[in-house]
């Protein structure tokens, strides 16, 4: 896990196809998209780097002191504690780790996009808003109500 987090790792992972193209549409017609991680707040540098690199420029980054790991910087601007991240709203959510599902709870109207995975796809959905996407284009599809 920690060698996982190191810059070097971070900077090396591909994009997974079609996903840049699909937020850079939600952003160009004026919708907010927050990338928000539960990675350490040591690996924003790179990951902001990552996004950049890959045409993600607009997309804000936070990094969510989801699992009480991390110390964060208070009133930052790329780190949440918990109950920053309770007051905001969402419409849609993409997630692929099913341990990440109850920082949902709060948001009922929330529709989750499930991002099929092999570590995910025998997990059980908390309601009927999260549905299993294979692809960014069925993802886009599903917002864009085509």
């Amino acid at each position: 896990m920690l060698r996982g987090h190191e810059p070097e790792i971070q900077l090396s992972f591909d994009e997974t196809p079609g996903a840049a193209k699909t937020i850079n549409e939600w952003i160009s017609c004026g919708h907010e998209v927050s990338v928000i991680t539960g990675r350490p707040s040591s690996v924003y540098e790179p990951s902001r780097i990552w996004l950049d690199e890959h045409g993600l420029k607009n997309a804000k980054l936070y990094c969510l002191n989801k699992y009480g790991r991390d110390h964060y910087i208070k009133n930052s601007n790329s780190t949440l504690e918990l109950e920053d991240y309770y007051r905001m709203k969402f419409d849609y959510a993409i997630e692929d780790s099913p341990n990440a599902f109850r920082f949902f709870e709060h948001l009922p109207e929330l529709k989750v996009l499930v991002f099929d995975r092999p570590w995910n796809r025998e997990c059980d959905f908390p309601n009927g808003n999260y549905q299993r996407c294979s692809d960014w284009e069925s993802i886009r599809k599903i917002v864009t109500g085509e």
